[in-house]
């Protein structure tokens, strides 16, 4: 009768396991207008972007230093390795579901005092013992179960972590190997327009020398040489840090780049017309939108976890074994023992603390929840700004193109002039001068121009597909 009652108790619990307290998680519905307000037509379309990006630059060292990156970055290593933390955690919460099983094992020699007679004092007695016990706690509310769906949430969370440490380090090596090129470029202007002043202030002195310039002249020339070669050493040191800040980014020691980035290459072309979808499409690109939704999955389901503490805890427990006080009759049919059972917790009284720890999981899933939005909204932000800066630098740089053209229009009419006597060397150095100001300046447009198309394509959500390590 006994055994039956305990069957039926184990029956009726796992019959009210399929009860689970606390909210059921919904993804929230996000309606906006699915077209981008700052694409213009002749700059933009609606294809899905490319989420390689870094292949439409044609440029094998900048995909090698891409590869080295996604493998060596610490940034990289650090996510890699939340999201084995995240999955072990998932797994520990899974493993509640199920019994515990332990073996327990002893072999005593043991005597009892002279003094007590009634216990057979002085007689040395042997006592061996082996059995499992095992216990489980039947998940009546499903707190258990809510635990593993924050877990499996979170689990997601860290996956979108790592997506998105992949997205900004891939992009920052992107960003930092062009700012390289581009500096090169503008030191390679800057020394050729070194010699250039030093020639223009060769050829002053030498007519002084006849009476055809002045001492005036001489020092203007001199000082423009000079302030031109004063830029120099820092373009360098620029150049240099960039190099060296690449080289973290692949996980190397800041030197290491310094011989293969020192030959100097072009700044690639930049698109005149990019793919960037469709509004909606970054909610499922952008690995920062994915994190706040799973983070807001995981908070809904901890309330779920604090909601099932107001309810009692239900455990089957029992053994098995073999007992005797010889080792050669353990394991025989007269020593064996069992026992079976079950307990109740039920925190019936705790001043409130439950319902309070209640209240502080509904506020964070508050705060999840507006977190989510935001995070929504400052992606669309992030892709509206970073389509009118692209635009804008586009303008810029072809506007600073016409300047150039101008300026060594200008410069060589001045030199014709000159040789005229229609003007002095100062318009001579001044339009030189000119020049050279417009040309840097191009430069560090046509660098802003690559570098504003990574901060698209990165805004946009576009990086790295490689496999998460491990699996589920």
């Amino acid at each position: 009768m006994i055994k039956n009652k305990t069957y039926l108790v184990l029956l009726t619990s796992l019959g009210l396991g399929a009860c689970t307290v606390g909210p059921d998680y919904q993804a929230p519905q996000i309606s906006f207008v699915d077209k981008w307000f700052s694409s213009e037509s002749k700059r933009t379309t609606q294809d899905p972007i490319d989420t390689k990006w870094w292949n439409n630059f044609n440029d094998p060292l900048l995909i090698n230093y891409i590869e080295q990156a996604a493998i060596n970055n610490k940034d990289v290593q650090i996510a890699t390795a939340n999201i084995l933390r995240a999955r072990a955690v998932k797994r520990e919460s899974v493993s509640r579901l199920l019994p515990t099983i332990s073996n327990n094992s002893s072999a005593e020699r043991s005597s009892s005092s002279d003094n007590i007679a009634s216990f057979n004092g002085g007689d040395v007695r042997n006592l061996f013992d082996s059995g499992f016990d095992a216990s489980w706690e039947i998940d009546f509310f499903g707190g258990t179960r809510r635990e593993g769906e924050a877990a499996q949430a979170r689990l997601d969370s860290a996956k979108a972590s790592y997506d998105d440490v992949m997205l900004t380090t891939l992009s920052d090596v992107a960003r930092l190997y062009y700012e390289a090129r581009g500096l090169q470029k503008r030191i390679d202007i800057t020394q050729k327009n070194v010699t250039l002043f030093n020639q223009t202030y060769e050829l002053i002195k030498k007519r002084l020398e006849v009476g055809e310039a002045t001492q005036f002249d001489v020092a203007r020339a001199l000082g423009e040489y000079q302030t031109t070669q004063a830029r120099l050493p820092n373009l360098k040191a620029d150049l240099q840090s960039t190099i060296f800040s690449l080289s973290v980014l692949l996980g190397q020691p800041p030197e290491a780049l310094l011989d293969t980035m020192m030959t100097a290459q072009d700044l690639p072309p930049t698109l005149d017309i990019v793919p960037v979808g469709l509004r909606s499409d970054i909610l499922r690109r952008r690995p920062d939108i994915k994190m706040a939704e799973r983070e807001l999955a995981a908070s809904t389901a901890d309330i779920g976890v604090q909601t099932a503490e107001l309810f009692p805890k239900f455990f089957v427990t029992g053994d098995v074994g073999s007992q005797s006080r010889t080792f050669g009759d353990l394991f025989t049919a007269a020593g064996g023992l069992w026992s079976l059972g079950s307990v109740m917790q039920w925190s019936i009284f705790e001043g409130g603390a439950i319902r309070a720890r209640i209240d502080i999981e509904k506020a964070e899933n508050k705060a999840a929840l507006a977190m989510h939005e935001k995070t929504i909204l400052e992606a669309l932000a992030d892709v509206e700004s970073a389509l009118t800066r692209y635009g804008r630098e586009l303008e810029t740089r072809q506007k600073l193109e016409e300047s150039v053209q101008s300026r060594l229009e200008a410069f060589s009419l001045v030199e014709k002039l000159l040789d005229a006597g229609e003007i002095d060397y100062l318009e001579v150095l001044d339009s030189q001068r000119d020049l050279t100001v417009s040309e840097d300046n191009l430069v560090l447009s046509e660098t802003q121009a690559v570098t504003k198309l990574i901060a698209l394509y990165t805004a946009l959500g576009g990086g790295w597909t490689s496999k998460i390590p491990s699996s589920d």
